[in-house]
């Protein structure tokens, strides 16, 4: 059977992709086929039963993560700055009133308002981010944007304004990395088709690897089809981190603990991962 496999139309998502073309993942005896969408779409379709694996929000786990599992082997983390996760202010962080949010990350706005609650201790009122930053920033203090978008913010910054990386807040508050999006699956379709799922999560994890260790030619690639230069691609890729090591559970927990606190999650979930009940089924 064909396994659907979410893909982030985002550029930290590149050295992935640049591995599957590069391994024929895509057109290999593996049935695998890329459904491509932002974070938060993903995190429905995932909920939904529209696909079977892929990367969403680490937050949209902690909500769903009864029908959820974890894979261990990937994520997307940082420790310290991301740069492609920036809250634009037109103002200092301590007397932020009003904030822009994506509409495109649900970790992303987790991670915000998590930070301005219990680190800056800010009461702010949010709208979702309609239009351009330049036009968001017309009407708020500051406006939360990522990806692409928020690497453009970055590297050709609007005049007046300061931008303030996520990932940096977080590990300056915590001395822990921060994880953005894992790789999960759907409990019963692991039930249903855990030889498949295996197999498509052990190719992917080879195809990541690949794009890692060819990061020159990743850069090369993403030149053509990215509007940064090849120095800005190459800190970018380099700042990622793309394992989910024990340590970066751990941030990942802290997160969730923290969110919890500010009101963003109901409970705290356990970390569940796919091999681990896979084994429990044999």
């Amino acid at each position: 059977m064909t396994v659907r496999v979410g893909h982030i139309r985002f550029l930290n998502c590149y050295p992935l992709y640049y591995g599957l073309e590069r391994r024929g993942a895509l057109s290999g005896d593996l049935e695998m086929q890329l459904v491509p969408g932002v974070p938060t779409e993903l995190n429905r379709m995932l909920a939904a039963g529209e696909i079977d694996l892929g990367p969403i929000s680490s937050i949209a786990y902690a909500r769903n993560h009864r029908h959820l599992l974890l894979s261990r082997y990937v994520s997307i983390s940082s420790l310290g700055a991301v740069d492609s996760i920036q809250l634009v202010t037109r103002r200092p962080l301590e007397s932020l009133r009003s904030v822009a949010l994506t509409t495109q990350s649900a970790t992303s706005v987790a991670l915000l308002k998590t930070l301005l609650k219990l680190r800056f201790h800010r009461e702010v009122s949010y709208e979702e981010l309609a239009g351009s930053l330049e036009e968001a920033l017309k009407e708020h203090d500051a406006a939360l944007v990522i990806g692409d978008q928020g690497l453009e913010a970055l590297h050709f910054p609007l005049p007046g304004t300061v931008c303030h990386d996520l990932g940096l807040l977080w590990q300056k508050w915590t001395d822990l990395p921060m994880v953005y999006a894992v790789w999960a699956a759907r409990e019963d379709f692991a039930r249903a088709h855990s030889t498949e799922l295996l197999a498509v999560e052990a190719e992917l994890v080879r195809c990541m690897d690949y794009g890692r260790q060819h990061l020159p030619q990743v850069v090369e690639s993403a030149l053509n089809l990215y509007p940064f230069g090849r120095e800005e691609l190459a800190r970018y890729f380099a700042l990622l981190y793309y394992e989910f090591p024990p340590s970066y559970q751990q941030g990942l927990l802290r997160f969730y603990e923290l969110a919890h606190q500010a009101g963003e999650l109901e409970e705290v979930p356990e970390l569940r991962f796919i091999d681990d009940f896979v084994e429990r089924l044999r």
